[in-house]
């Protein structure tokens, strides 16, 4: 089988319309609240409505709520508990959740979050350091309101 697709690490792109009209709903599901609150800056301000949550158990109520439930989760793997690969493979083995993509998202090294990602049945993944130095890039690059 091929192995899961990595996701862009250039960020997601502006969001576009969901279903209805609202704005895709994105859940990030971190133990690292500093972690979370960044990245959920950078996808408000790209248009996303985002909800975080910093244990699966709190995902989970995120995600059975209708006005809440997101389209996609952004899941880290490591956390205490529940694991990100064990809460991916109840996503995914869940038809409640049936439409949620889930990428997951984590430290290790490119190769090992690819068996992760393959094993839990995700959709993708995004490796953690791409995803937060291209937020810092970001935030360090020129204005030019200096």
């Amino acid at each position: 089988p091929t192995p899961p697709a990595a996701a862009p690490t250039g960020g997601l792109p502006r969001a576009p319309t969901a279903a209805g009209g609202r704005k895709p709903r994105i859940l990030i599901v971190d133990d690292s609240e500093m972690t979370a609150r960044i990245i959920e800056a950078d996808l408000v301000s790209k248009g996303f409505e985002v909800h975080v949550a910093d244990t699966a158990d709190k995902a989970t109520k995120i995600i059975l709520k209708k006005q809440t439930r997101p389209d996609l989760v952004l899941l880290d793997v490591r956390m205490p508990n529940v694991n990100g690969e064990q809460f991916c493979r109840f996503i995914k083995s869940n038809s409640l959740f049936k439409g949620i993509k889930v990428l997951l998202c984590s430290g290790e090294n490119v190769e090992e979050l690819q068996r992760i990602c393959r094993e839990a049945g995700a959709d993708g993944y995004i490796p953690k350091d791409a995803v937060m130095g291209n937020l810092v890039a970001k935030e360090l690059m020129p204005t030019g309101n200096e």
